[in-house]
């Protein structure tokens, strides 16, 4: 069977599949953790502060893996994020305290610093300049594609058994996943392609990571404390499930859009895409249903084409054998804003109410738009 896949699947295509299914893995039980923590007796500061946990290994890693690529094999690394992302999702099925919970979202956040940035980082170091943002924006495609799947798996499975059973189906998946990876073959980067005088460009496009974290704030409230808050309003598992459902449509379709675009503004997509992610985190204080989906709409285009448009400046201003190393950077940023941003708005809301810290939350997004600007004049 190897031998066939082998034969048949371009290397694009494996990327596709292997991001499909180890995306189904993390998305189903995604918006279900912090459910399970309330159910544990776990307050809002509690389920930011384990989200933050979670999103630590992915604000530290990034760039050290962005550096490894250079030196060893980047099938390897991104084979470790599967097999990591099973082995946390299995403890988290039989974890029993906080403590245990935290463990289990560490390895599930060191699991992702082998996922995205070390895909993109192919993407980015192995395809030719003219086809990188169509392959960025279908492998993005098919990863969305199984967060709007997963959610609607993860509310029946929660609904029908328990959180438990999700936890450990959802190991299941990222199981599958690891034959579509070790068929890529060796996946290394020639010294001869790497463009030593290139190095300084990382440097010249630092206002798009301050941005970045900014506009990652919003974006970190959404996923890991609005969940837990529609619940406690009394929004059911499926209708959580739908909403997130609804979300990966829209930022699965924004993908597909970007894929078929020759030439993209990206300083004026960003622009836009931080105004609407703005008013969309503001919109979240109001949970009537009416408000809830036309919102998650809204969010998952702007995450959709903000990040495709990130993805498309750094590889074209950074050269050959530093764009791992700039991809890492992005990712370990994007990581950051979910270290910080959850314990901010968790501790907001228990505080102040949800009206008040999704405003403040919204505010901070808008603080990015100076940043972006600055790119536009490097």
């Amino acid at each position: 069977m190897h031998v066939f896949l082998k034969d048949k699947l371009s290397l694009e295509m494996k990327l596709i599949i292997s991001g499909f299914i180890v995306g189904l893995g993390l998305s189903s039980p995604a918006y279900f953790i912090p459910i399970f923590l309330q159910e544990l007796g776990a307050s809002y500061t509690v389920i930011g502060l384990i989200g933050s946990i979670r999103s630590t290994p992915y604000a530290i890693l990034p760039i050290l893996t962005g550096l490894m690529i250079a030196k060893y094999d980047m099938r390897k690394l991104y084979l470790l994020g599967a097999i990591l992302s099973a082995l946390g999702l299995t403890l988290l099925s039989f974890s029993q305290s906080f403590i245990e919970v935290g463990v289990a979202n560490f390895l599930l956040g060191t699991s992702m610093v082998f996922y995205w940035p070390m895909a993109e980082s192919i993407i980015a170091e192995l395809f030719p300049e003219e086809s990188r943002q169509k392959i960025y924006s279908s492998f993005s495609a098919s990863w969305s594609t199984a967060y709007f799947i997963g959610p609607i798996i993860g509310g029946v499975l929660a609904e029908s058994a328990n959180l438990r059973v999700l936890f450990l189906v959802s190991a299941l998946f990222c199981t599958i996943a690891i034959p579509f990876i070790y068929i890529m073959g060796e996946l290394r980067i020639h010294e001869k392609d790497t463009d030593h005088k290139e190095r300084k460009s990382i440097i010249r496009i630092w206002p798009i990571y301050v941005g970045v974290l900014l506009f990652t704030f919003g974006m970190a409230c959404l996923i890991l404390l609005v969940p837990s808050y529609l619940y406690q309003r009394g929004w059911t598992n499926i209708m959580v499930g739908i909403a997130f459902m609804v979300f990966g449509v829209s930022r699965t379709i924004a993908y597909i859009l970007a894929s078929r675009l020759k030439k993209i503004n990206e300083v004026k997509l960003m622009l836009s895409s931080i105004i609407v992610q703005s008013l969309a985190i503001f919109l979240l204080a109001y949970t009537y249903p009416e408000i809830i989906f036309p919102t998650f709409i809204l969010a998952g285009l702007v995450n959709g084409i903000y990040f495709v448009a990130s993805f498309s400046i750094i590889s074209r201003r950074v050269g050959a054998g530093y764009r791992g190393a700039s991809i890492g950077l992005l990712e370990g940023v994007i990581g950051a804003g979910f270290i910080i941003g959850p314990g901010l708005s968790g501790f907001l809301i228990d505080y102040t109410g949800g009206e008040l810290a999704f405003t403040i939350t919204s505010l901070i997004v808008l603080l990015s738009i100076p940043f972006i600007l600055i790119i536009r004049k490097l």
